[in-house]
C-alpha cells in the first residue's frame, strides 16, 4: 500500500503577484512597458513628438527687465529657490569648484573635423562679462559641441573625485542590471570564436560582462574612482584613466588587437572625442567593430546640453559617422534605440575597421535645421507672443526655472537665426549644474 503523499500548499499566482506588486517588481516592469510603448508610439506617429522639450509656461515677472546689452536674445535667470536648489553643491569643495572657473579651454574649431563653429547658447555670470561657457555647432558635420568650457584637467578632476560617488554600491548595481540585449545585437557583426574585447568608460561593465560569461576576454577602461574598483574584481584587466593618458594607450597597445571595442553613453562625456579615439586604429583588430550608443542631438533635452557639463558633446547622426570615419571604421549600421534609458532619445552606431582610403564626408548641413531644432525645443515661439516678460522652463525632474525677458528680445524670438548667440545670465548662481 502506497504511502500517502502530503499535498503542497497552493500559494496562488494572485497571492505571488500581489507580493510583487508590494515589493514592487512587477510594479517596475509594468512602468517599464508603458514608457516603451509611449515612447514607441511617439516614435510612430511623428519623431519629432519625441523630441525632450522642457515645459514650458509663462509666468509674472517679479522684479525689472535688465535692457538687452547685445544684438542677441537675452534670458535672466531668476535666482529664487528653484535655481538655488538646482545649482547648489553639496559641499563648500564643489561649490568652489563650479563658481567662477578661471581656468577655461576656448577653441573655435570643431573637435570632429576642424570646421569652424557657430556660438548658440552662451550662460554669463551677470557680474563679469568674461566669465561664460557656451555651446556651439558645426555646420560641417552636424555637430554640437562646447566651445568654451573648464579645461580639461578641470574635467577629469570632477570625474575622478565626484561622479558617482554617493549612493551605496547594491543600489546601483540593482539599477543597472546585466543584460544579453547587446550580446545579441552585435552577435551578426562579429566573427566567431573567442574575441578580446575593451569597453571604453566601462562604468559597471553591465552590458559587456555578458560576454566575459559567454567565454569571451574583457578588458575595461574606466576614469572613476568607484567603478574602476568594482571592475577589478570582474574583468580580466581594467585601465584607471582615460585613452590619450600614454601608459593606458602603451598598456591597450599591448594588450590588444580588440575585436571589439564598445562604448555605451561616454563619448559624449569625452573632452576630444576624435583626439582620445585615435589610439582605436592601432588597437583594433583587421576586422573589428566598433559599437558607439549615444544620445541623439535632436532628440535630447536641449537644456541637458546647455546646463549638464558632463555630456560636452552632443551627435546627430552625421556627426557620429564622421567620427567613425575620423578614427578608421566605416559605418555598417546606424539606428535609434527604443531601449536606452527607456526613451527613444539615444542612438546606436556600428562600423567596421575600414582598409586605407577613407569615405568622403557628408555634406554640409544647411543652418535652418539647426536654428529649427532650437527654436522648438525652446519654444521661442511662444516666448515671442508673450503678454508678460517671465517664463519657466522644466526640465525632467529638475525644479522649474523662470527666466525675465525683455521686449526687445521677445522679437528677436521670432528671428533667432540673426540673433545668436543666445546669452542666458545668471545672477549670484554657478553657470551649470553638476549633479
Amino acid at each position: 500500500m502506497r504511502a500517502a503523499t502530503a499535498k503542497r500548499p497552493r500559494s496562488g499566482r494572485w497571492p505571488l503577484m500581489l507580493r510583487m506588486l508590494l515589493a514592487g517588481r512587477t510594479l517596475k516592469r509594468v512602468l517599464v512597458l508603458t514608457q516603451y510603448l509611449y515612447y514607441l508610439a511617439l516614435e510612430t506617429v511623428s519623431p519629432d513628438l519625441s523630441l525632450e522639450r522642457p515645459r514650458f509656461a509663462a509666468r509674472p515677472a517679479t522684479g525689472p527687465v535688465p535692457a538687452d546689452r547685445s544684438d542677441g536674445i537675452e534670458f535672466h535667470l531668476e535666482s529664487d529657490a528653484n535655481a538655488r536648489k538646482e545649482f547648489a553643491q553639496s559641499d563648500p569643495a564643489r561649490r568652489a569648484l563650479v563658481t567662477e572657473v578661471a581656468d577655461k579651454f576656448r577653441t573655435s574649431a570643431c573637435f570632429l573635423c576642424d570646421g569652424p563653429l557657430t556660438a548658440l547658447v552662451r550662460v554669463c555670470n551677470a557680474e563679469d562679462a568674461g566669465d561664460y561657457i557656451e555651446i556651439a555647432w558645426c555646420r560641417a558635420c552636424d555637430h554640437l559641441q562646447y566651445s568654451v568650457m573648464p579645461s580639461r584637467a578641470w574635467i577629469a578632476n570632477w570625474y575622478a573625485r565626484y561622479w558617482d560617488a554617493g549612493g551605496t554600491l547594491a543600489d546601483k548595481l540593482e539599477a543597472r542590471g546585466m543584460t544579453q540585449r547587446y550580446r545579441y545585437r552585435l552577435a551578426p557583426f562579429l566573427r566567431a570564436g573567442r574575441l578580446k574585447i575593451l569597453d571604453i568608460g566601462a562604468g559597471y561593465a553591465e552590458k559587456t560582462l555578458p560576454f566575459k560569461q559567454a567565454g569571451h576576454e574583457l578588458h575595461c577602461v574606466e576614469a572613476t574612482t568607484v567603478r574602476a574598483d568594482y571592475l577589478r574584481r570582474h574583468a580580466d584587466r581594467v585601465h584607471f584613466g582615460a585613452l590619450d593618458d600614454p601608459e593606458i594607450a602603451d598598456a591597450l597597445r599591448r594588450s590588444g588587437p580588440f575585436d571589439l571595442i564598445f562604448t555605451y553613453h561616454v563619448i559624449e562625456h569625452i573632452y576630444n572625442p576624435r583626439a582620445e579615439l585615435q589610439l582605436l586604429r592601432e588597437i583594433a583588430a583587421d576586422d573589428a567593430v566598433f559599437y558607439l550608443a549615444i544620445p541623439e542631438l535632436y532628440k535630447e533635452g536641449i537644456l541637458n546640453n546647455i546646463y549638464a557639463l558632463e555630456h560636452i558633446a552632443s551627435f546627430s547622426r552625421r556627426s557620429a559617422q564622421r567620427l567613425m570615419t575620423r578614427v578608421g571604421f566605416r559605418q555598417i549600421a546606424a539606428k535609434n534605440d527604443l531601449f536606452q534609458y527607456y526613451s527613444n532619445y539615444c542612438q546606436y552606431v556600428v562600423g567596421r575597421k575600414a582598409a586605407d582610403g577613407a569615405p568622403p564626408p557628408p555634406p554640409e548641413t544647411a543652418p535652418r535645421v539647426m536654428i529649427g531644432y532650437l527654436a522648438r525645443a525652446l519654444r521661442l515661439d511662444r516666448i515671442a507672443r508673450l503678454d508678460g516678460n517671465a517664463f519657466s522652463y522644466q526640465y525632467n525632474t529638475h525644479a522649474a526655472l523662470t527666466y525675465r525677458v525683455s521686449d526687445a528680445s521677445k522679437r528677436k524670438c521670432a528671428d533667432p537665426a540673426s540673433h545668436l548667440p543666445l546669452r542666458i545670465y545668471h545672477h549670484g548662481l554657478p553657470l551649470f549644474w553638476m549633479q
